[in-house]
């Protein structure tokens, strides 16, 4: 007996869900990829380089900026090893820069004076250090608006049995 059409439909999407699933165990994940990336970065490996090398590591080329993105997040969150690594070779590099510029920043360059502080700028942000004062504004701004959103509803409330008490 022919077999129906609709059985055929099922034997092929039998076969497709088969498939679907070894290509998922072969296709390298989202943190593979992000691994891969921060050890090329962590090699000096420049953006636009890394973009390049990702199809011959196996995965699919991304934008130099989306790279970026992938390292930042990977430098904030700092859970992998290789980030923690990435993290402390661009200290070492950034303390070699501000060496090569603190004598001349000291006698009175500007320009060198100008690098060291954009250096440290660049510190305190890869450690985290200017997330205190953003916290604390945010908390300052958290507290002032539940404080007026408390007037408004007290005053009415307040209104609101005013009116209750001429009825």
């Amino acid at each position: 007996m022919a077999s129906l059409p609709r059985d055929n439909w099922q034997k092929k999407s039998r076969g497709a869900q088969v498939s679907r699933a070894q290509n998922r165990e072969r296709a390298p994940s989202c943190g593979d990829r992000d691994h891969a990336i921060l050890n090329m970065r962590l090699h000096g490996l420049t953006f636009q380089e890394i973009s390049g090398q990702l199809s011959e590591a196996g995965f699919a080329r991304l934008s130099e900026s989306r790279i970026r993105a992938i390292v930042a997040k990977n430098l904030k969150s700092c859970r992998d090893e290789p980030a923690r690594e990435l993290r402390q070779l661009e200290l070492l590099r950034l303390d070699q820069l501000q060496a090569a510029h603190y004598k001349a920043a000291m006698g009175g360059d500007a320009a060198a004076i100008s690098r060291v502080l954009s250096i440290m700028d660049r510190r305190a942000k890869l450690l985290g250090l200017d997330a205190g004062a953003e916290a604390a504004v945010s908390l300052d701004e958290a507290r002032h608006a539940l404080l007026k959103k408390l007037d408004a509803l007290a005053r009415g409330r307040a209104e609101g049995e005013a009116k209750a008490a001429k009825k």
